[in-house]
């Protein structure tokens, strides 16, 4: 009896320390599942993919900053991220971001902490968007390719987003109002127009679209106003020039995102993208151009909205600049933006 009580206790102890490199090998294992996001106290690290080897830039826009209407000290910044080629990225979270804003014409910057960030498409908020369209005399023959390219972006609109659609030459008409009907938007698209075929107005027909949805965004909640508009060619008719457009554009704090084909200006509508926190893209192919048009769809349904309280009612000038981070397989890329802000003017 004695020789097996002796045989016993080691295998016993020998089971234990089994049992316990078990237990502590899965553990290991466990850990090695943990999401990259997350530290190990639990905390939250910027949104990174290590499994993206394709981007290799960052590009960030500001499209629109406003007073929230519901309380008059909230500020509501709408941020946009895509790569290199204009994919969104919709996984961002705070951590991405550092955002600052700048009292111009003082020493007054702060670095904003508190803030409230989500998604646009998980806020309840829509978009509404005039679609401004040339119909001038270069467009004789693509009229067609115009209308399969923007009926392909009216399909593709979340049910409850409003569009509108404004046709230009020489004359500008608002040929549907705000809705949400796709059918009643692709009728009045594909209708004919009698005004086609005449000079070029983009600049006036732009202003018409930001003035048409701030008045509808005016009478709402719940939207988020952008303008899309589509030339081939240079602007000889318009009553107002690129840079009343753009001013325009900035004080009522509305993107303009432009689409060029033929002999479109690049260097002039990329300028008005950006500077009104938009984007442009231009296509020497007037087949590929649903793809344009489905990419700024894209980017305006991934949005982030970024709300943080501005009591500073001594500053009538704000500057804020967004800062973003990404790491992915090819390294860490960084891009910048700005955009300038009258608060306390709604």
């Amino acid at each position: 009896m004695k020789t097996t009580k002796s045989l016993n206790i080691p295998l016993l102890r020998l089971s234990g320390m089994l049992l316990v490199i078990v237990i502590i090998a899965v553990g290991l294992l466990s850990g090695c599942k943990k999401k990259t996001n997350e530290t190990s106290s639990g905390g939250v690290q910027p949104y990174s993919n290590m499994s993206d080897t394709s981007t290799t830039k960052i590009i960030a826009s500001i499209p629109r900053i406003e007073l929230s209407k519901l309380k008059s000290t909230q500020i509501n910044l709408y941020l946009s991220v895509t790569d290199q080629n204009g994919k969104p990225f919709s996984d961002f979270n705070q951590y991405n971001f550092i955002i600052k804003q700048v009292c111009v014409g003082s020493q007054d910057t702060a670095m904003i902490a508190s803030m409230t960030f989500e998604k646009l498409n998980k806020t309840g908020n829509n978009i509404a968007t005039p679609l401004v369209l040339d119909y001038s005399g270069s467009m004789d023959g693509y009229i067609g390719d115009l209308e399969t390219a923007t009926g392909n972006f009216i399909v593709l609109k979340n049910p409850n987003d409003q569009i509108e659609l404004i046709k230009f030459s020489s004359y500008i008409e608002r040929i549907q109002r705000f809705t949400t009907d796709t059918t009643r938007l692709l009728d009045s698209l594909h209708n004919y127009w009698s005004w086609q075929f005449n000079n070029t107005a983009f600049y006036s027909a732009m202003a018409y679209g930001l003035n048409d949805v701030e008045a509808f965004n005016n009478t709402r909640n719940g939207f988020m106003p952008a303008v899309i508009g589509f030339t081939d060619g240079q602007d000889n008719q318009s009553t107002i020039s690129q840079t009343d457009l753009i001013s325009l554009a900035i004080n009522k704090q509305i993107p303009l995102y432009t689409l060029g084909f033929g002999m479109a200006n690049d260097a002039i509508l990329d300028t008005i993208a950006k500077q009104t926190g938009g984007r442009y893209y231009y296509t020497p192919d007037i087949t590929t151009l649903k793809n344009l048009f489905a990419m700024i769809s894209g980017q305006l349904k991934n949005l982030y909205q970024v709300s943080w309280v501005y009591s500073n009612t001594n500053c009538s000038q704000v500057l804020l600049i967004v800062e973003a981070n990404y790491t992915c397989k090819k390294g860490t890329f960084a891009a910048k933006t700005q955009k300038v802000f009258y608060p306390f003017v709604k």
